[in-house]
């Protein structure tokens, strides 16, 4: 049926076109009369008729002479009858020459000038008669009279000329109106239809379709001079290049069009990436239009249009998918380009130069509008139909899926009873396992811990052991000479007031003491008692530090000073750090209270001032020149406010993958056997429980720094 449709199509245009062609509507141009300008260096610039007085003219051959796309301006002279053919009018039947000048010489004196073009103003235009230009011939008593045309144009020059009444002319530009009043009625009237369904179907190539039809429009507009004779377009530099404007806008409306419509992605990949290639020449005249090579856009223009004839093998190969709408669409296009062909031909004088094939181009164009339009209808239809099939093979689906629906369920209700006795098993024991692997991570936590206090144990006793034995020696020293001064006193108790004896044994006791040398003895017991006292202050001062470090396990959060914290652990420490590295202490004075749990906070100080002595200890460094520092300051945010502890050293340092992996359980750096790799993972669980921050600062051989922020 398809091919019976596109037969009826293409026999119906070339009825008409035979029809239209004939003698009846045949026009007379008058091209063997004229006379052509050589172009050359003395008359390319010349503006007047007395400046062509020794050029060469050259008779034409055609009837319209094909002047081609050379951007120059061209001169014609035509010698006119001054009695037979005064008072007519000479027709220049191109209504798109950009500016035109038409002078009437009366025995070697300009008897007239007229004007014409894009370049014109319409006041100024001598365009009466219709759309196409015509100049009168004036009736005056000559015995030569001589017609000279000086033309230029952006775009394809040709001058089909002659000479009628002015009643002729008015009757063939009112049948020229009366055709393109129905074209444009039929271009109309299909765009505001495929507007009207772009909005009822929200289809994409409708919206497309209605671009295309502006441009086909715009293009037959301008081609034919309704847009000068309407004045649509006031501005000298827009209408100089609304030819060239359509002619693009129609060539990449063309492309979206086509490679949406027949769906080429898919269909037809390879011609889509070709058609998708021709928006570069489109892309690149409109910039040569925009910078005025108006010659030179025209022509790239027209390379990708001669590319058109590619859509007839496209549009078969998405037929064959089963595409019907690619048949319509293929028919509008061969009528399209067949009606090219005509326009084409005619232009260079292979067939007649006539209103028949004039018409020819946006009489074509009109036909294939009108079959698109009828192949996005045939694309509804096809869609319906998808649909329906669509639905009737979902409804199909879903009776079929009802019935293996139901015997799956029983099947599937067997399978889950056996599967849940299964997982309730295999959830039983992963809930053991995961109980053990509780229990073995609280072991591996308190072995952490218990490591850590055992590496405490022997400092701590020697930091006990140092002042009770020097309270100790104190204590012996004291006896020996409490044992003195009792005898002493015991010889002072016996001595008898009324005794005759009184002064020797005053002497006697006096010797005594010189013997014990008692003021020695009491200077030295003072001594000895500040030396017990110290002592004991130094025991006090351990036990305190040891009573706060204790609270390890404790979960009750209390209001607590890190200054204070910091001093108890470093007492806890001093001992294991005494040979290790030397720790400098700058605590800030202005720290106020956190609420925190302190015990958690002493082991997570231990655990990383420990490991800044260590990395000191790694180095080559003299145990003099090995530090660790320990700062706290009071941070002030425009929102907030922060303590922070800051604890380095001048160790080995650590690599950026190191840095990476510093927090993860079981990770560490150091032998096998000399650590368990979690003390830094408790330390990040302790600070993420008092919403602190913990920033490493590091470089390999140039120490680290750990710094604490503890939100207020």
């Amino acid at each position: 049926m398809i091919y019976r449709s596109a037969i009826k199509w293409l026999s119906f245009l070339l009825t008409f076109l035979s029809v239209i062609s004939s003698e009846v509507v045949a026009q007379k141009y008058i091209g063997t009369r004229l006379e052509l300008l050589s172009p050359s260096v003395s008359n390319i610039d010349a503006l007047y008729p007395i400046d062509l007085e020794n050029a060469d003219w050259v008779r034409s051959s055609v009837n319209v002479p094909n002047l081609g796309n050379t951007g120059n301006w061209v001169w014609a002279r035509l010698d006119l009858d001054p009695v037979a053919e005064a008072g007519l009018n000479v027709e220049i039947a191109y209504p798109t020459i950009d500016s035109l000048q038409v002078f009437m010489i009366c025995d070697g004196v300009i008897n007239s000038t007229s004007f014409a073009g894009a370049t014109v103003p319409k006041t100024s235009r001598d365009q009466l008669l219709g759309n196409y230009p015509s100049f009168p011939i004036p009736v005056s008593d000559c015995e030569k009279l001589t017609c000279y045309i000086r033309a230029w144009s952006g775009k394809q020059l040709l001058l089909p000329v002659r000479i009628e009444g002015s009643r002729k002319l008015l009757s063939d530009g009112h049948l020229r109106d009366v055709f393109f009043a129905i074209y444009f009625g039929v271009v109309i009237s299909l765009l505001l239809y495929n507007l009207f369904l772009f909005f009822s179907v929200r289809d994409k190539n409708y919206l497309q379709y209605v671009l295309f039809i502006i441009a086909v429009g715009g293009t037959q507009l301008v081609l034919n001079g309704y847009d000068r004779v309407f004045d649509l377009v006031s501005s000298p530099w827009v209408s100089l290049r609304m030819t060239h404007i359509f002619g693009i806008l129609s060539g990449v409306f063309s492309i979206l069009f086509v490679r949406n419509f027949l769906h080429l992605k898919t269909n037809a990949p390879g011609y889509h990436r070709i058609f998708g290639w021709f928006y570069v020449p489109y892309f690149i005249s409109a910039v040569l239009l925009f910078f005025g090579y108006f010659n030179m856009s025209y022509d790239l223009i027209n390379i990708p249009a001669l590319m058109i004839i590619l859509l007839i093998p496209a549009s078969i190969k998405v037929w064959r998918t089963g595409d019907i709408s690619a048949a319509y669409f293929l028919v509008g296009w061969l009528v399209f380009i067949l009606a090219v062909a005509v326009f084409v031909l005619k232009d260079y004088g292979v067939i007649p130069y006539n209103e028949a094939t004039i018409y020819a181009l946006p009489t074509g164009s009109a036909i294939e509008l009108v079959v698109l339009s009828l192949a996005l209808g045939s694309r509804i239809n096809q869609l319906k139909k998808d649909r329906q099939r669509a639905r009737e093979k979902e409804l199909n689906t879903s009776l079929l899926n009802e019935k293996i629906q139901k015997e799956q369920n029983v099947i599937l209700e067997k399978s889950v009873n056996e599967r849940t006795s299964e997982l309730r098993e295999i959830n039983d024991s992963l809930q053991a396992t995961l109980e053990d692997l509780r229990s073995a991570q609280q072991q591996l936590i308190q072995s952490e811990k218990l490591a850590s206090i055992g590496q405490l144990t022997a400092g701590i006793a020697h930091e006990l052991n140092n002042p009770i034995n020097f309270v100790s020696s104190n204590a012996q020293s004291l006896k020996r000479d409490f044992i003195d001064v009792k005898e002493i006193i015991s010889l002072i108790s016996n001595l008898d007031s009324e005794s005759s004896s009184l002064k020797e044994d005053y002497l006697a006791v006096c010797n005594k003491m010189s013997q014990l040398d008692i003021p020695f003895t009491m200077n030295e017991i003072d001594e000895l008692l500040l030396g017990v006292e110290d002592g004991a202050n130094r025991t006090t001062e351990i036990v305190r530090g040891l009573r706060i470090f204790s609270r390890m396990d404790g979960n009750q959060t209390v209001m607590a000073n890190l200054n204070e914290l910091l001093s108890s652990t470093l007492i806890i420490l001093r001992s294991n750090l005494k040979d290790e590295a030397d720790v400098i202490v700058e605590l800030s004075e202005n720290v106020p209270d956190i609420s925190c749990q302190p015990g958690k906070l002493n082991q997570v100080f231990m655990n990383i001032i420990t490991n800044a002595a260590h990395a000191t200890m790694e180095t080559e460094l003299p145990r003099s020149d090995r530090k660790v520092r320990v700062r706290t300051r009071l941070v002030k945010d425009k929102d907030s406010k922060f303590v922070q502890v800051e604890i380095s050293d001048n160790g080995v340092g650590m690599s950026e993958q190191t840095q990476a992996q510093i927090f993860n359980p079981f990770y560490t750096t150091k032998e096998v056997g000399k650590g368990t790799g979690l003390g830094l993972s408790i330390v990040k669980g302790i600070l993420d429980d008092h919403n602190a921050t913990i920033e490493i600062s590091s470089k390999v051989d140039d120490g680290t720094t750990f710094l604490l922020s503890f939100p207020l």
